[in-house]
C-alpha cells in the first residue's frame, strides 16, 4: 500500500558534496509545507493522484522530517548481561534474540533506522542471532569483530582458525556484511592482518579496521588504503593528517565522539576534513568493553560539542556518511527518490530547534522501510 505523508512542516536531508566543493559545512537542503510520497518502501516523487493503488495517509502534524539515523559502530558486549544467577547459583534470564531485540527497539525509539553490530570471533552464536534479526527493525548489519593477540603462537593459531574456518562458514551462512580488525598497542602482524583481510574480502566480506591505539595509526593507516576497506573507525581519536589521507582516498573515518578516557584530549580535531568537505562519520561504540549503551542523539550533541561540528555537520555524519560508512548510501541515508522510506519525524517547527535539545529531541515516530516502526 502506498503511503502519503502530509502537512510536514518541513523536510531537511542532507544531499551530499559535489567533489569540487572546498567550502567548510554540509548543507542541508530544507523543503517547507511538503508532503512525502512512500511506494513499496521508498521515495518517490511520482505525484500521488495518478496512483492505482489504495493509499494510507499520515499526518506529520507540521513536524519536521529527517532521514533515520545510522549506527556504524554497535558492539556485541563480552560478558551476556542478558544473563543473572537465581538463588542457585544457575544462569537465568533472556537468551540472545530476545535481549537483541529489545535494545533494537530503545534504538529505534531514539531514531536509528540502521546500524551495524560487530560480534567477536568467539561468538558465532552472537552472529547467528544477528541473522534471526535480520529483516528486524531498525535494519542489521553483522560484522566479525577479531583483534591479533600479541603472542606469535596464538596469533597464528587465529589467523589460521579466521581464514580456514570462521571466514568460509560465515560466507556459506551469509552470517557477516563486514570483517574488522582491531589496530592495538602491539599491533599484531601487518602481514598476518593483510592475510586476514584479503581472505575476508575473497569470502565477500568487505573488510574494516578499528583503531584502538592511536600511536599505530599510521601502519593501520597504510593497510587500510592497500586494501581500499570501507572505513577506519577511531576507537582513540586518530590524527588529523592520517584521517586527511583517508579520507581524500576514499575510506571513511569512523569517530566515537561518545568515548573519552581520560588520557584522551576533550576537543576532537576533524577541522581540516570538515574545511576541505570530507565526509565524517560518528558512531556510538555501544557496547565496547562493556560501555553504557549510548543514543545516536549523544553522538550528535557530542560532535558539536567535542568536534566542533555545526549542527548541519552533524546530521549529515549521523546519516548519510554513516550509510557511507556502511557502503548502503545508495540505499538510505538522505531522503531522495529511490532511497528507502527511513525517517524520522520530530515534533519540531524547524530542525534548528535541535540544538536546544541536540541529545533528546522530541520523536514523534520512526518508520524503516516505509513502515512506521516507533510510535509513542
Amino acid at each position: 500500500m502506498d503511503i502519503l505523508i502530509t502537512n510536514i512542516g518541513q523536510i531537511a536531508t542532507p544531499l551530499g558534496r559535489l567533489p569540487d566543493e572546498t567550502r567548510r559545512s554540509y548543507c542541508l537542503d530544507v523543503t517547507r509545507s511538503a508532503d512525502l510520497l512512500v511506494r513499496n518502501g521508498r521515495i518517490t516523487h511520482v505525484p500521488y493522484e495518478s496512483r492505482s493503488e489504495p493509499i494510507h495517509t499520515v499526518d506529520a502534524d507540521g513536524g519536521v522530517l529527517i532521514p533515520g539515523l545510522i549506527d556504524p559502530f554497535w558492539v556485541w558486549p563480552d560478558r551476556p548481561p542478558w544473563l543473572t544467577e537465581d538463588a542457585d547459583g544457575a544462569l537465568v534470564g533472556l537468551d540472545r534474540v530476545q535481549w537483541a531485540e529489545r535494545l533494537l527497539m530503545r534504538a529505534v525509539r531514539h531514531g536509528v533506522t540502521t546500524m551495524e553490530v560487530k560480534c567477536a570471533h568467539t561468538q558465532c552464536d552472537e552472529l547467528l542471532a544477528m541473522g534471526h534479526l535480520a529483516l528486524q527493525q531498525p535494519r542489521v548489519i553483522g560484522s566479525l569483530m577479531t583483534s591479533l593477540p600479541t603472542q606469535s603462537e596464538e596469533r597464528n593459531r587465529l589467523v589460521s582458525s579466521l581464514i580456514g574456518e570462521l571466514i568460509p562458514e560465515i560466507r556459506q551462512r551469509r552470517l557477516a556484511a563486514f570483517c574488522d580488525i582491531g589496530w592495538g598497542s602491539h599491533a599484531g602482524s601487518l602481514t598476518e592482518a593483510n592475510a586476514v583481510l584479503r581472505a575476508a574480502l575473497g569470502a565477500g566480506l568487505r573488510p574494516k579496521i578499528h583503531i584502538e591505539t592511536a600511536t599505530t595509526g599510521r601502519d593501520a593507516a597504510e593497510l587500510a588504503l592497500s586494501l581500499g576497506v570501507a572505513s577506519v573507525e577511531c576507537v582513540t581519536p586518530l590524527a588529523a593528517e592520517l584521517a586527511l589521507d583517508l579520507a581524500r582516498n576514499h575510506v571513511m573515518p569512523v569517530y566515537l565522539p561518545v568515548m573519552r578516557d581520560e588520557q584522551e584530549p576533550r576537543l576532537i580535531d576533524v577541522e581540516p576534513l570538515l574545511t576541505q568537505g570530507l565526509p565524517v562519520a560518528l558512531g556510538s561504540g555501544s557496547g565496547w568493553h562493556g560501555r553504557q549503551a549510548r543514543s545516536m542523539w549523544s553522538v550528535l550533541a557530542s560532535a558539536m560539542n567535542r568536534m566542533n561540528m555545526t549542527l548541519a555537520e552533524a546530521i549529515t555524519a549521523c546519516t548519510l556518511n554513516n550509510a557511507r560508512a556502511l557502503e548502503i548510501a545508495h540505499e538510505t541515508g538522505s531522503i531522495e527518490e529511490g532511497k528507502r522510506a527511513d525517517l524520522v519525524l520530530l515534533d519540531l517547527h524547524d530542525y534548528r530547534e535541535i540544538e536546544a535539545t541536540p541529545d533528546a529531541p522530541a520523536v514523534s515516530w520512526v518508520m524503516v522501510n516505509g513502515v512506521i516502526a516507533y510510535a509513542p
